[in-house]
């Protein structure tokens, strides 16, 4: 199982798609039909997103079907779409309006998403995607935090055959699933 398959996207209005074509076109630098980490990075920062390249690495990770380190125009409107829908469950929870999410507020947005994390597991990632650990989530860091997750999710559920929630690993396996996730 691929690590980083991702379920069916809704269609795509036929106005957004025209858009999204003429957007991919642009940032498509070399005309190579696919878009790799830098040109993604760049891509989503003229849309007013500034992913850090780590974060563009993962969200690029989530949709790249054949792990190539790109993703053609089809994977680009999928993550298109899945930022969209990460933005909109911030939006949601932000429910002061401030622009960033408390710890609550993160914890709400991803126990509603139906992720499940132990209080240790849900401290270490939010820690990690805090970086200037202000206890507060920007919906970029907050974006990063959910494409880390949903890799680790993906990672650990390939090993997960029998989707017990728990599995066995030797350490070649443990360093190949935490390599998955960086």
């Amino acid at each position: 199982m691929n690590p980083y398959t991702q379920p069916n996207q809704a269609p795509v209005n036929p106005q957004l798609m025209a858009q999204l074509t003429q957007w991919f076109g642009f940032v498509d630098r070399d005309r190579s039909g696919r878009v790799d980490t830098k040109e993604l990075q760049g891509a989503l920062k003229q849309s007013g997103l500034n992913f850090s390249l780590m974060s563009c690495n993962l969200l690029l990770r989530l949709f790249d079907t054949d792990r190539t380190g790109q993703v053609t125009f089809q994977g680009f409107c999928s993550l298109y779409q899945w930022i969209q829908a990460k933005q909109a469950s911030f939006y949601h929870f932000d429910r002061d309006r401030s622009g960033s999410l408390d710890i609550g507020e993160v914890f709400q947005a991803l126990t509603h998403t139906g992720l499940n994390l132990d209080q240790h597991a849900f401290y270490a990632a939010v820690k990690a995607y805090d970086p200037d650990q202000s206890g507060t989530m920007s919906m970029t860091e907050y974006v990063g935090l959910c494409a880390f997750l949903q890799i680790a999710t993906n990672t650990f559920q390939s090993f997960d055959a029998q989707r017990t929630g728990q599995v066995r690993f030797n350490v070649s396996q443990f360093i190949y699933a935490v390599s998955q996730t960086k």
